[in-house]
């Protein structure tokens, strides 16, 4: 019988070294292996994905994605190349790449000003040559690897093949909610966990990996909605008071489960605004800021994602800074992946290739 959730992602992080012929194989076999699981558990992946480790530089990165591009396009692969300091000379080159959708995500050398004026620089030329550019490319504040299955903040450590997963099920939960509360959202959670990461399981043995765990985030895709969910459980609309209630008390359920199965990542609610239907209204109604959603990693949301502002280099580096911030308070990552237009005023729309109309939010 059909889920009434997804797998969001399985991801497969490479180890260093690995030739192109064994990421091939990687992928070719993951596929077999998912499919045939697809079939059999009635429980659809919607993307499949693979992380490479970081290299020594950003020149070397998009050497290698150039070897890439054939496999991308014609298996229908999401990459992620890593994690990587500010080039700004191959600016042309990372745009050619993820016009092609491959992702990375990137890091400051030291916290200043100046440095971070340069990234939001490289962030506003990015996306200036089309804002989709902008999507695939994230902040990560502590410059540390993530092993997750969401992109583009996904780094793999190298050392060995492991395979995440990520799941898609907001309404699943909201459904659990409504007919059992608290305890029976709990265990709806655990059972898909525990579906997912049999998933990737299977997928290890067919590839010759190990399983790193299940990111547990609880993240959106348009009518599935991490804030509906949110706003269930609190029983108010963002942002009104109690509303942080509510995203704490999501988070502190996802942390429970994280802890009693195989899991890794960020393990907490996404709000995503590009990715969410009902976070788009939030937005168009000009109640909610950039900052607004920023200052949400006090009751631990995983970053300020997917957001599109108007241009401004200061406002940016600003948001970055105050990233690092929050990811020391909270001794966690929160990545920051913003779309900065020119031209546009909160309220406006942008709209975006996979995403459709993406209402402006003021910084």
């Amino acid at each position: 019988m059909p889920a009434d959730y997804k797998i969001r992602a399985v991801t497969i992080h490479m180890e260093k070294n690995a030739s192109m012929r064994e990421i091939e194989d990687t992928v070719y076999r993951a596929k077999e292996a998912i499919d045939m699981l697809t079939d059999s558990e009635g429980l659809e992946v919607w993307s499949f994905r693979i992380v490479l480790p970081s290299r020594e530089n950003l020149a070397k990165a998009v050497e290698t994605a150039r070897e890439l591009e054939d496999l991308q396009e014609r298996e229908g692969v999401f990459v992620n190349l890593g994690l990587y300091s500010v080039e700004e000379e191959l600016l042309d080159d990372i745009a050619q790449l993820v016009d092609s959708g491959f992702f990375l995500s990137i890091k400051s050398d030291d916290e200043s000003w100046d440095e971070y004026r340069e990234i939001s620089r490289f962030i506003h030329s990015l996306s200036d040559k089309s804002p989709d550019y902008a999507v695939h490319l994230a902040f990560n504040p502590k410059a540390s690897n993530i092993l997750t299955a969401y992109f583009p903040l996904a780094t793999s450590p190298g050392n060995k093949r492991l395979v995440t997963a990520a799941l898609l099920y907001p309404n699943y939960l909201a459904q659990n909610f409504r007919s059992g509360g608290i305890n029976q959202l709990e265990a709806a959670m655990k059972a898909a966990a525990r579906r997912a990461i049999a998933m990737a399981e299977a997928v290890a043995r067919e590839t010759l990996a190990e399983v790193g765990g299940v990111d547990l985030s609880v993240s959106p895709w348009m009518e599935e909605s991490s804030l509906a969910l949110v706003e269930t459980l609190a029983g108010v609309r963002m942002p009104n008071p109690g509303f942080a209630y509510g995203l704490r008390v999501l988070n502190e359920i996802i942390s429970r489960v994280a802890g009693q199965v195989v899991s890794t990542g960020f393990n907490e609610v996404q709000l995503p605004v590009a990715e969410d239907s009902r976070l788009k209204v939030r937005v168009a109604e000009l109640n909610t800021t950039a900052r607004d959603l920023l200052r949400l990693s006090g009751v631990c949301l995983a970053g300020l994602d997917m957001a599109v502002i108007p241009a401004s280099v200061d406002g940016v580096a600003g948001l970055l800074l105050d990233a690092v911030a929050y990811s020391r308070a909270k001794k966690g990552i929160v990545g920051v992946r913003v779309i900065p237009v020119e031209g546009v005023e909160p309220g406006d729309e942008v709209f975006l290739r996979r995403f459709g109309e993406v209402p402006v939010i003021p910084i």
